[in-house]
């Protein structure tokens, strides 16, 4: 198992784990999102395994430098692979390239945050294995009837 940064290249793979994991329809739409994403600032870590990438993991700072925060944007593996702690491992080296990129800047991440489905019980319970704690719910938040949370961990 390889975690590292993703580049151009791995937006196949990004795109397949997209649409095993996310509301993406396509490959192309999957194709899309890690571009889009990737020109907005977001940072993508994959999981590779015999060649294919297996998970992901996107997060961006938020903000300005100063304000030492970071948004983890998604976290995935694809079903085969799931229990294993690719998850656990993707996210250690999202924390390292977090804290690298702050301390770049001569600044400390203070606080990593995400929003969830307040449906998705089987998220939160992982990202409460993590460390994060629950910090707000946004009623109706993406969609109409459909409320989020916002999990935090702070450094």
């Amino acid at each position: 198992m390889i975690i590292r940064n993703a580049i151009t290249e791995d937006r196949e793979g990004v795109a397949d784990v997209l649409m095993q994991s996310y509301n993406i329809e396509s490959a192309e739409e999957g194709m899309e999102v890690f571009s889009n994403e990737k020109k907005k600032g977001s940072n993508f870590i994959v999981a590779e395994q015999d060649g294919k990438v297996v998970g992901i993991a996107s997060w961006a700072i938020k903000g300005l430098p100063k304000h030492q925060l970071a948004e983890l944007d998604r976290i995935a593996v694809v079903p085969e692979c799931r229990g294993k702690g690719i998850a656990r491992k993707i996210f250690s080296m999202l924390i390292e390239e977090a804290n690298k990129f702050y301390k770049e800047k001569n600044k400390k991440l203070r606080k990593l945050y995400l929003c969830t489905h307040a449906d998705n019980l089987r998220a939160q319970a992982f990202y409460i294995k993590l460390g994060f704690r629950h910090e707000a719910t946004l009623k109706d938040h993406y969609y109409p009837g459909k409320d989020e949370m916002v999990f935090s961990m702070f450094f």
